[in-house]
This record gives C-alpha cells, structure tokens and sequence, in this order.
C-alpha cells in the first residue's frame, strides 16, 4: 500500500525513520498493523471496528480558522460519525473549505489511530432543516441533565454560537441538554456535550 508523497516526506525527512512498524486504515472500519517501507506499508493482521458512534454533531462555527481546526480535530477524535455547521440567526463565523476540514479530520483519524473517517456537510445547515437529518437535540443553558437524555440511533447534537439560539429557532418540544451554568465557547461546548453522550454509550 503506498503512501501519499507528504506522507512520504514526513516520515523520511522529518522524522528520519527508514522503516518502522505502523498502523493504517481506510477509514471505513478496517484497521491494520503493518511495516513502512521505501514509501510503502506492508500490510500485515487486519481486523474490522464496529464504529464508535453514530453521533451526528451539527454546529455553528467558530470566527476563527485556530477555533476551527480545533473544533474538527476533537469531533475526529472523539468518533463523531458526521459534523454539520448550523447557520443560525447568530452565527459569526463561516464554515471552512470542505477540502481543508477534511485534511484537519483525516489527520485527526491518524493521530488518534481510529478507524472510521468522519463525514463533513459540504453546505451550511439552517438550524430549522437540521430535523431532517435526524432527532435533534440542543446544548442549551437550563437544559436537562445528560443522563436523562434519550439515546436514538439517529440524534443530533446541536451546538450553537456564543449567542446561543434564538427562542424561535429551537422548537419547544425539542429536548435540551445542559452544560453547566457558564457560557462556553462553541468548540468548547461540542468537546463536554460529545464526551457526556459518548459517556452515556458505555
């Protein structure tokens, strides 16, 4: 199996190493132990990983590209199985380029040796469409407590700007997990809502 030439670079030129053992994956559950190379890895025991999650995480994004990358970082690492960005009446930031975030996810994948590629919505989300993607559920201030939470097969976590909602945007029967009295940033909040639900899961 042959790395792609950055790979390549960055094994080879910065890091110095000739051949060593490695782990890979496709990203759709197989996961391998191996050998690299001359710029390939020799493919040795491989099993199949159930996913993690089926967590979908629609969120408004961050102003900044630091906040950003951070924010896809962590849903990769966390097993989030699909990100969406909300465009909300506060939004400030927009979403970055579908080929970037995906850059940022795939080595998020690598570093923390999973095993399923995380899916990114290529089009922002108006919040009031996000029920057609699956059951939402909104991180919101006076919510419930996450044990009392339902976990369904299909939920989506939404997570809204500093601003938070506005009233109108979250239908009244939506159920609302809480994240404590304080006022987190976006990325902040994505990273304790996931944790509490993957928490949950075991």
């Amino acid at each position: 199996m042959r790395l792609d030439p950055g790979a390549i670079h960055h094994l080879e030129q910065v890091l110095r190493v000739e051949t060593a053992e490695a782990s890979y994956t496709d990203g759709e559950g197989l996961f391998g132990t191996g050998t690299y190379r001359n710029g390939l890895i020799w493919r040795g025991e491989e099993a199949m990983i159930p996913r993690p999650t089926h967590l979908t995480v629609a969120v408004a994004p961050p102003r900044t590209n630091s906040r950003l990358r951070f924010l896809v970082e962590k849903m990769a690492e966390l097993g989030v199985s699909r990100l969406f960005w909300l465009r909300t009446s506060h939004t400030e930031g927009r979403p970055p380029r579908v080929e970037k975030a995906e850059r940022w996810a795939i080595a998020a994948l690598e570093q923390s040796r999973g095993a399923w590629l995380m899916e990114i919505g290529d089009q922002p989300l108006p919040v009031g469409m996000v029920d057609q993607i699956g059951t939402p559920v909104f991180a919101e201030v006076g919510g419930s407590d996450p044990s009392r939470v339902m976990l369904v097969d299909d939920l989506v976590l939404c997570v809204g700007p500093e601003g938070g909602f506005a009233p109108e945007e979250v239908p009244a029967a939506a159920p609302r997990l809480d994240l404590g009295p304080t006022v987190l940033r976006v990325e902040t909040a994505a990273v304790v809502a996931v944790t509490l639900l993957r928490n949950r899961e075991q």
